[in-house]
C-alpha cells in the first residue's frame, strides 16, 4: 500500500509498504477523505516541538472499515466510520481520572505517532466510531476539530454565558459553533481577518475584526460589559495577554491554542479577578461521540468551510505547500482518495 511520510522540514514522500492485517480487537481502515489540520502545517514545516522526522501525517479523516480482527465484530466491512486520534496508555492518574486526552503518555495520530495519511491504517477498535448513513463526506472530516470545540465549551462552562471566541480560524469556528450548541447565551468571535469574519456571520456566528481594536474594545462594543467565557483559539502571545486584561470578576478563561512563544502574564489580574483559567487539549471520548451525534443532527453549519481540494496521496507535497502559503485566509483543505 502507499504511505505518505514527511521526512523532513517542508518534504513529504510517497512510499510503499505492506498492508497491515488485523489482530483480535484491531480494526483496518480504508482512507477516504483527509483534512489539513494547524498541527499538520506545523509538522510539515518542522515547527512542532512535540514530534520527529520520519511520520506519516493527519489526524482527521472519514475512513471505511476494510477488516475487522474479529468475527464477531460489529463494525462490518463497509461501514463509514471516523477515529479518535488520541492514544491513551489507560494507566496513569489522569487516564484513571476519565481525561484519557491529557494522559502522561499521550500521543496523538501525525505527530507522535504515524497518522491516517496512507490508504489503510490499522486501529484499536475502541477508537473507531462509526457514522450513520447519509453523512456529508465533508462534514464527517470536521468531527474531530468540532470535538475540540466541544471540549473547549465544557471546560468553559459555557451554557448560559456570554462567549469571546479569540481566533476565527478552524478551531474557532468550530468552537463556536460547539459553544451555541452546548447552549452559550451569546457567542462573539474575533479575528483579524477579514474573510474569516464573513465565514463566521455565514454560519451564523456574530464576528468582529480586531485588526485595529484591543480586545477590551471588542468585548464593550459586541456584549457592552465584559463575556463571562473567554475561549483563545488564536494563540497569539499579545493577544492572549490581552484576554487576561479584559477579563471581568470571575471569567472563565480557556486555553486552547498552543502559543509558539512565551507569554507574559500580570498574575495580580489572575488572582484579583478570581479567573477561572482552563487548559484544554484535544477532546475526550465522550466530546468526540457528542461531535459525532452533532454532526449527525445536523447541527454543524459547514457552508463555505471546506476551502480546497486535492485527490490521492501524490498530492500531498503540492497540498502542503499550498496550505501553508494560504493559512491567513485558508479554512480547511481537504485531501480526497478512491
Amino acid at each position: 500500500m502507499k504511505k505518505v511520510i514527511f521526512t523532513a522540514p517542508g518534504r513529504a514522500e510517497i512510499t510503499e509498504t505492506k498492508r497491515p492485517v488485523p489482530k483480535e480487537g484491531q480494526v483496518l481502515l480504508k482512507a477516504k477523505r483527509l483534512g489539513v489540520c494547524g498541527s499538520d502545517m506545523q509538522v510539515f514545516s518542522g515547527n512542532n516541538r512535540y514530534m520527529t522526522f520520519p511520520v506519516t501525517p493527519f489526524h482527521e479523516g472519514l475512513l471505511e472499515v476494510a477488516e475487522t480482527g474479529s468475527e464477531d465484530s460489529d463494525l462490518r466491512p463497509g461501514t463509514l466510520a471516523t477515529v479518535w486520534p488520541f492514544i491513551d496508555c489507560g494507566a496513569c492518574s489522569s487516564c484513571k481520572n476519565g481525561r484519557p486526552n491529557a494522559c502522561m503518555n499521550f500521543t496523538c495520530l501525525g505527530i507522535q505517532a504515524d497518522g491516517l495519511g496512507a490508504e489503510y491504517y490499522l486501529s484499536e477498535k475502541k477508537y473507531v466510531y462509526p457514522l450513520p448513513d447519509g453523512l456529508n463526506p465533508d462534514e464527517a472530516v470536521l468531527i474531530e476539530p468540532l470535538s475540540i470545540g466541544i471540549h473547549a465549551a465544557g471546560r468553559g462552562e459555557v451554557s448560559g454565558k456570554r462567549v469571546l471566541v479569540v481566533g476565527a480560524g478552524t478551531i474557532g469556528n468550530m468552537t463556536a459553533q460547539a459553544c451555541r450548541i452546548c447552549g452559550a447565551e451569546r457567542v462573539v468571535v474575533c479575528d483579524v481577518a477579514r474573510e474569516k469574519i464573513d465565514l463566521a456571520a455565514e454560519v451564523g456566528i456574530d464576528g468582529i475584526n480586531n485588526r485595529d481594536r484591543t480586545l477590551r474594545e471588542v468585548a464593550l462594543e459586541m456584549f457592552g460589559d465584559f463575556p463571562e467565557a473567554v475561549i483563545d483559539c488564536a494563540g497569539f502571545g499579545p493577544t492572549t495577554e490581552q484576554i487576561f486584561e479584559i477579563g471581568g470578576k470571575t471569567t472563565t478563561v480557556v486555553i486552547v491554542a498552543n502559543s509558539s512563544k512565551p507569554v507574559s502574564l500580570l498574575m495580580s489580574s489572575i488572582q484579583r479577578n478570581e479567573l477561572d483559567v482552563k487548559g484544554c487539549i484535544g477532546s475526550r471520548p465522550e466530546d468526540f461521540q457528542a461531535a459525532v451525534h452533532a454532526v449527525a443532527a445536523g447541527k454543524l453549519n459547514a457552508k463555505g468551510f471546506i476551502t480546497a481540494r486535492y485527490e490521492g496521496l501524490s498530492q500531498v507535497q503540492e497540498m502542503m505547500e499550498y496550505t501553508i502559503a494560504n493559512r491567513s485566509r485558508n479554512m480547511k483543505t481537504i485531501l480526497e482518495l478512491a
